[in-house]
This record gives structure tokens, sequence and C-alpha cells, in this order.
């Protein structure tokens, strides 16, 4: 029994982590695309709240690290306790709902240099969701979910 529920757990965290890494490459991906180089902010762009500190790659890695905080503890809750044929659509929810947590950390970080009066979600739908960029990502990432994490969902 204690073997079976170990097993269970150390499965349920292999497909949390794979899935957190993978969403948080992407988020990051997309979040660097729509500001760093689409908005300008890794061409000598600085950070709004600190405009000595330019803006680089990391700043976006690490401002996407909370999709990779989400999606892993979601991940693991849901592939912990879930039926196996489930697994899949937990993960997937996961992912999705760590990119968009991440999103928004992202554009909540850069929204001040477009306007304090935004209502919470208004910097992620302005600045963050493009018509083509977007749903590529959000494809990416779901057919990217699916497949890395097969291994471990049989």
């Amino acid at each position: 029994m204690v073997k079976t529920l170990s097993r269970r757990f150390l499965t349920a965290a292999l497909l949390a982590i794979i899935t957190s890494l993978w969403c948080w490459i992407i988020t990051t991906l997309h979040g660097a695309w729509s500001f760093g180089i689409v908005e300008g902010y890794l061409d000598g762009g600085r950070v709004p709240l600190y405009p000595t500190m330019p803006v680089t790659y990391g700043e976006f890695f690490f401002q996407a690290l909370v999709s990779l905080l989400i999606t892993f503890a979601l991940a693991v809750i849901w592939c912990s306790f879930a039926p196996q044929p489930l697994r899949l659509i937990g993960v997937l929810v996961a992912w999705l709902i760590g990119f968009w947590a991440g999103a928004e950390n992202i554009s909540f970080t850069f929204q001040i240099d477009y306007g304090t009066t935004w209502a919470p979600f208004e910097a992620l739908r302005a600045l963050f969701i493009h018509p083509i960029v977007t749903p590529f990502a959000l494809v990416m990432g779901v057919l990217g979910t699916y497949s890395l994490t097969r291994p471990f969902r049989t």
C-alpha cells in the first residue's frame, strides 16, 4: 500500500515538474516576445518601477516563475488523486492556468508604463495577447504538454 502511494506521488511529481517547466518556458518566451521585442523593452527599455534597471531576458524568466509554481502545485495535487485516465485533463488545465497567471504577472510588471488606472486584466488583454502569437503559444503549450507527459501518464 505504501509502495503504491509513493509510486503514485512520484509519478504525479514527475508529471508536475515536466508540465510546470514547459509552462514556464512558453510563458517566458511569449512575454519576452510581447514586451521585450514588440514593446521594445529589450532595446534599452527600463523596468517601470526601477528606471535605472535595464530589462533583460532574465527579468522575463523571473516574472514568469509564478506560472511554474502554480502549474506545479495544481498538477501535483490533481495527478496525486485523479485516476490515471484523467491525468491528462489535470495537467492541461494546470498548464493553462499557469500560463494565464504568468502572463498576468508579466503584464502587471509593465502596465505602469501604459497607465496606472487600468483594471486588473486590462494590461493582459491590451499588451500580452496577440492575435497570432498567443494562439500559437497556446497550441504549442498544449501539444507539448501532451507529448512530453505521455510516458508518465500511461
